[in-house]
């Protein structure tokens, strides 16, 4: 059995300044020993098919960014796997939108400099299955996943969507973790955020021989892993 760490979605480069310094602060609580990266861990702006803020990043300011920051998150947790997001895949899709053929595009691993990293589209961990959650949703996106899926599941992609939900019938029982997400609220790509009435939840998750916990990131004012803390380290 395993001790897996879950990181939830950090839109590179829209992570919150914290976020990396609380998983490396769950892999030594927990003592993990191995990674999961749940996906989106770019946000390709640039790229999106909406409409994109007057105020974000130009496309290669927005890859040169987004690339030395993917590089500390590579070196924190050089051994990783990342189940593909949507938003990791913009560009691809947008290839695939114009007829560009999948052999013309370079790997994640090549493009990002994470030769360590395994991206897949899913993978399974002592019986629960890691994935990136697009097209999930609901009050409990990973639950209704695994009711789905018939087994127990850990997705992200739902930024407002955080904990552990529970089903069980005569002979099993089965989770959804929700892990939160990683992202900085106030980065101008997080704007089509503002209005709305569910904000991020910030935090992670930890699987300990296939039992799940969530954990909230303790962010806020005076707490430790407040912004605050962090400026001047990006």
């Amino acid at each position: 059995m395993t001790r897996v760490l879950v990181i939830g979605d950090v839109h590179e480069p829209a992570s919150h300044p914290g976020y990396l310094s609380f998983c490396q602060h769950l892999a030594e609580k927990w003592d993990t020993e191995r990674v999961v990266f749940i996906g989106d861990i770019l946000d390709m702006h640039t790229v999106s098919f909406h409409p994109r803020e007057p105020g974000a990043l130009g496309a290669e300011d927005e890859a040169e960014q987004t690339r030395r920051l993917v590089s500390r998150w590579h070196k924190g947790f050089p051994d990783a796997t990342v189940t593909i997001g949507n938003h990791d895949e913009r560009v691809h899709r947008l290839a695939s939108s114009v007829n560009i053929p999948a052999r013309f595009i370079r790997e994640f691993a090549d493009v990002w400099g994470t030769p360590t990293w395994n991206w897949v589209r899913a993978v399974a961990v002592d019986r629960v299955t890691y994935l990136h959650g697009t097209g999930c949703g609901g009050a409990t996106p990973a639950l209704n996943a695994a009711k789905k899926s018939m087994g127990s599941v850990v997705c992200g992609h739902v930024h407002s969507a955080g904990g552990v939900h529970w089903a069980a019938g005569p002979t099993s029982r089965i989770f959804g973790m929700d892990t939160g997400c990683g992202i900085d609220a106030n980065h101008p790509a997080m704007n089509y955020g503002r209005n709305m009435l569910s904000k991020p939840i910030l935090s992670a998750g930890v699987v300990l021989d296939g039992i799940p916990y969530h954990e909230p990131m303790p962010c806020g004012r005076g707490e430790a892993f407040h912004r605050s803390k962090f400026k001047g380290k990006r």
